[in-house]
């Protein structure tokens, strides 16, 4: 997997899961599809995905956002991949971005994790600096479940890997959602792996990650299983297409399992496209 698949955005609501769903749907999120209905779990019943279903080979997709051939993309929206001046452009068999990447410079000294903290801004990909010694003691500091932090250190959620917030003085853990320093993820699949996204792959989470790993393209050996009361779907849109499969929600797939220690599960829960989980 890419090292720099995120990147933030301000937002109001959570990215891996909708209200009461427990279903990873960061990827539906970050390509900006629509929640279409609503069921008993929480979830939506499906989500419209145009750049999926009426997808043009001959553009770029990414974060909600059509790009024609050679139309740039702002610094200002890849600058959380490490990345600057993406264009879209002509491949085969899709288009593709193409993207300068930028190497921090702390990627390329030793740490002092001691004595040293290292700051950051929402929209940064590198460090804004970093503080040792006796001015780091000096600085604000922050509580956000039982950790403390140092005035401009990322601050993770433990029950929501999506979110992050800047450690910053007069920070409030009961008012993140006013906090112009704390960010929702979005994922940046769509920059780097186009020919899995829109070339039938499906999306690979891991349970303690917000984007997907990686994403999963449809092999001869796979067979659908039926979830146990499982009924065909009436609507087409309530289905998941993969590869030459067509799979109701609650089904399954049964596949070959790919390194021992590793367990690949992959279901149909909500359409249009299918999930699977690497534990």
């Amino acid at each position: 997997m890419h090292f720099l698949t995120v990147f933030t955005l301000t937002l109001c609501g959570a990215l891996t899961v909708a209200r009461g769903c427990d279903v990873p749907l960061a990827h539906y999120k970050t390509m900006h599809c629509q929640p279409v209905g609503n069921r008993p779990d929480g979830c939506p019943e499906r989500y419209d995905c145009p750049s999926i279903t009426a997808h043009d080979s001959s553009k770029c997709y990414f974060n909600g956002k059509t790009y024609d051939i050679d139309q740039p993309v702002p610094d200002a929206e890849v600058s959380q991949f490490c990345s600057a001046a993406c264009y879209c452009r002509s491949a085969n068999p899709i288009a593709k971005f193409r993207c300068v990447h930028v190497d921090c410079a702390e990627f390329f000294k030793r740490f002092d994790y001691d004595n040293c903290v290292r700051q950051y801004s929402p929209q940064s990909c590198c460090s804004t600096g970093t503080v040792c010694g006796e001015e780091r003691k000096k600085l604000a500091t922050c509580e956000l479940e039982s950790e403390i932090y140092r005035e401009g250190q990322r601050m993770r959620f433990k029950g929501n890997q999506c979110r992050t917030c800047i450690c910053t003085a007069g920070f409030n853990a009961t008012a993140i959602e006013q906090d112009p320093n704390c960010v929702e993820t979005v994922c940046g699949f769509e920059l780097f792996e186009e020919k899995q996204v829109y070339g039938g792959g499906i999306p690979v989470y891991k349970p303690d990650g917000c984007c997907p790993w990686e994403w999963r393209m449809p092999k001869q050996t796979d067979t659908v299983v039926k979830g146990t009361g499982s009924k065909p779907a009436t609507d087409p849109k309530l289905q998941c297409k993969y590869g030459s499969l067509t799979l109701d929600v609650g089904d399954s797939l049964d596949i070959q399992q790919r390194a021992e220690g590793q367990k690949l599960s992959c279901s149909c829960q909500v359409p249009p496209l299918m999930h699977c989980m690497l534990n």
